[in-house]
């Protein structure tokens, strides 16, 4: 079975099997979604650990509520947001507080250049920017799409990507360029 992206439908046979809660055919769907899955709560959560939970809880609930879903089109994204609501529950449970020291061993700044600093400014977003940011860039999902995963309006998505794109480039900035540009806006 090939792998399939967040944004991409089984068949209407397939379908049809989930909701008869055919084990082998949950099997396949999970094998069939699940890196794509575990890469959106990787990103989303932060943590290794809680993206596994939330992507293990999301396919679970999914399978449990297949008879909410109303297809044949959109499992995809029906998916999706079961994943990133869970992935904000965890993050409500959980209620931390991200820094440097408690990230994990591989984020922490080693030297390894730009993908290793994009990873740890990703880890210390809280949990919506990071969402906004990785949904709206990586993802390619739409403004309204993110709007309606979070029940927010389209101005409420465009301001807080705004916002988290601010707060990443804030967070990418070296300290050689921190003193200059805060230099700078205090004279202009």
């Amino acid at each position: 079975m090939e792998p399939m992206r967040l944004n991409q439908n089984p068949d209407p046979l397939t379908l049809k099997r989930l909701r008869k809660r055919c084990r082998r055919t949950q099997a396949q769907v999970y094998a069939q979604y699940a890196d794509a899955a575990w890469t959106l709560a990787r990103r989303l959560a932060g943590c290794e650990e809680m993206a596994r939970d939330a992507v293990q809880d999301a396919f679970v609930r999914a399978f449990e509520r297949i008879g909410d879903f109303v297809g044949p089109n959109g499992f995809g994204a029906w998916l999706r947001r079961i994943l990133v609501n869970r992935v904000m529950d965890l993050h409500r449970q959980r209620s931390r507080v991200t820094d440097l020291e408690g990230l994990p061993e591989r984020w922490q700044d080693h030297g390894f250049g730009p993908a290793l600093d994009l990873d740890a400014a990703l880890a210390r977003l809280d949990a919506l920017d990071r969402q906004v940011i990785w949904l709206y860039d990586v993802e390619g999902l739409s403004h309204a799409e993110i709007a309606a995963l979070n029940g927010q309006t389209l101005s409420w998505s465009k301001s807080r990507l705004s916002r988290a794109r601010a707060r990443m480039r804030a967070l990418l900035q070296t300290d050689d360029e921190r003193p200059a540009r805060q230099a700078r806006s205090h004279h202009g």
